[in-house]
């Protein structure tokens, strides 16, 4: 077995809110929680706020780039011995 980490660039985000729609409509975890909170709109823009604020924090593109995220992923492998 091996484990390593490794990281990809994700730069086809135009905006930090660009990048929590993108969670808000596509990631499981993410959509329970809107779901979750769908009653409740001002937990609903904290969350909207929180998620964006995420994006602008670890958005390392400069000028015109649109947001450009690091993510890290682990790689792990497993092969089996005869």
């Amino acid at each position: 077995m091996t484990a390593e980490r490794r990281t990809v660039v994700v730069d086809r985000l135009a905006s930090p809110e660009e990048f929590r729609d993108f969670f808000k409509t596509r990631y499981g975890p993410v959509m329970s929680v809107y779901a979750s909170l769908a009653g409740d709109p001002d937990r609903t823009a904290a969350l909207d706020r929180d998620l964006a604020d995420l994006g602008r924090r670890h958005d390392r593109g400069g000028e015109g780039e649109g947001t450009v995220l690091d993510w890290e992923y682990l790689l792990f492998t497993a092969r089996r011995t005869a």
